[in-house]
């Protein structure tokens, strides 16, 4: 019997106290804001890390075994599992487990041992959880980005695999069993191969569906294909969707990338998350400069194959006005929200509900050769009235084209409608002719209010 992952098909990524600025119990208090979550077509959420850590974004972990008490208690986070799960919506926790902080008891108490040090008990030996030999390292070990406050966790060392992700105590199996539905691991790439597969199997040898991501910034192909990731947070496609809006790159170029992703990843790209910006990027504005370009890049999100991800905030148009642009704080005046962009969003997350090809469709190229401003491709089921079709010109000046779809039973003379913008083209011989205005796309969908369209689907 195969097993059924929950994982999501649209998330969004909180960090917890800049979601409810002011809150004394941050956790709960997401709890109380997922009428406006849901009202986005949301099916999961993400939260930055947990722990009590020496940073603002909680990377650098002093303690694996407590929620920070700025945040709430276990407790909190078990109601706001439960209350999610009410709604039909998972809680993926984050997991950052290549390195820890200076201030971990686990690094305290090893840089007062020796090496199979027989003074201390061997429960309490840490010193083989890290690498320290002062001839290779600077800072006498092996520390992140060569960051002395930051000290990497030897993850060949067993116990250290056992206390975080084997054991059935570990960090991985506590928090889960808090009612997380799977973790998104930081810097997946480079915990390596073996050691990925065993955390792996760690997140599989507890009861439920539980889902590992991975924080891959690269090509995950052969994660993907050996079964070592449920899904990656697409970083690799996040690269050419922002490279193809702001016209650093042809649109021919953002549709190989795709049909590559396609080829290598194929189902767990459907699961994979169309990341465009979270707790560690610019927030969209500041990337692309100008809503119009924000909003293609948020279309490409919800279109394209993968799980649309939404940085919180984004949704109303949040200012990037903080040093870490992630922790502007969310406002919860209506009155400072920008309207268009949150019916965008709502609107694009109602059309991923309704049309099962957004989630789990096919992608079907539909860009032309050589082709630099407008891309645009298909997404299709078995069902043809499932079909959707995108074509996205970022270019500043209108665009004509004649596209030509391969899609089987794309009937000749059915009539499809923009739910953008109310625009129509009928399918002749398996090609449509569209005039796209200047950095403006189409969404087009079977009409269902065409009267001679309908019998192209008895039958089905």
């Amino acid at each position: 019997m195969s097993l059924q992952l929950r994982c999501p098909t649209h998330v969004y990524e909180i960090i917890p106290e800049y979601f409810s600025p002011g809150s004394t119990k941050p956790l709960l208090a997401i709890r109380d804001r997922l009428d406006h979550i849901a009202s986005l077509g949301v099916d999961g959420i993400t939260l930055t890390p947990l722990f009590p850590a020496a940073d603002a974004l909680r990377l650098h972990a002093t303690d694996f075994d407590r929620i920070d008490p700025q945040l709430g208690s276990e407790d909190d986070l078990i109601v706001l599992c439960e209350a999610c799960a009410e709604r039909g919506m998972s809680v993926t926790l984050m997991g950052v487990f290549d390195h820890v902080s200076d201030h971990h008891p686990w690094f305290g108490s090893a840089r007062n041992q020796r090496d199979d040090d027989d003074r201390i008990p061997p429960e309490q030996r840490t010193r083989g959880f890290f690498s320290f030999d002062a001839h290779e390292h600077s800072a006498g070990y092996a520390c992140r980005d060569g960051t002395p406050s930051e000290p990497e966790l030897d993850l060949k060392n067993a116990e250290v695999r056992r206390r975080l992700f084997t054991g059935d105590e570990s960090v991985l199996h506590r928090w889960l069993r808090a009612g997380a539905a799977g973790w998104r691991i930081l810097r997946a790439e480079q915990i390596g191969y073996s050691i990925m597969r065993e955390l792996q199997r760690g997140s599989r040898n507890i009861e439920g569906a539980h889902y590992l991501i991975g924080d891959v910034k690269g090509f995950a192909s052969r994660s993907q294909r050996d079964g070592l990731l449920d899904a990656v947070v697409n970083h690799y496609a996040r690269e050419a969707v922002l490279a193809y809006v702001k016209g650093e790159v042809p649109a021919r170029q953002l549709a190989r990338v795709e049909r590559d992703l396609q080829g290598s990843y194929d189902k767990s790209l459907q699961r994979s998350w169309n990341l465009l910006s979270g707790h560690d990027t610019p927030r969209l504005p500041a990337i692309l400069g100008t809503p119009a370009r924000v909003r293609l890049a948020t279309l490409l999100s919800y279109t394209l194959p993968g799980a649309a991800h939404v940085l919180f905030g984004e949704e109303v148009g949040a200012a990037a006005t903080h040093v870490v642009p992630a922790t502007s704080p969310m406002s919860w005046d209506p009155a400072t929200w920008h309207a268009d962009t949150l019916a965008l969003h709502r609107q694009l997350g109602e059309l991923r509900k309704r049309r099962a090809a957004l989630r789990t469709g096919e992608f079907i190229d539909l860009t032309p050769e050589g082709e630099w401003e407008v891309f645009a491709f298909a997404r299709v089921t078995s069902d043809p009235r499932d079909t959707v079709i995108v074509v996205v010109n970022r270019s500043d000046r209108a665009q004509t084209r004649k596209l030509f779809a391969p899609i089987t039973d794309l009937a000749d003379g059915l009539l499809l409608k923009d739910v953008l913008a109310g625009r129509r083209s009928r399918v002749r011989s398996g090609s449509l002719h569209l005039d796209v205005p200047p950095l403006e796309a189409a969404i087009l969908v079977p009409d269902d209010d065409d009267e001679a369209s309908a019998r192209f689907f008895r039958g089905y």
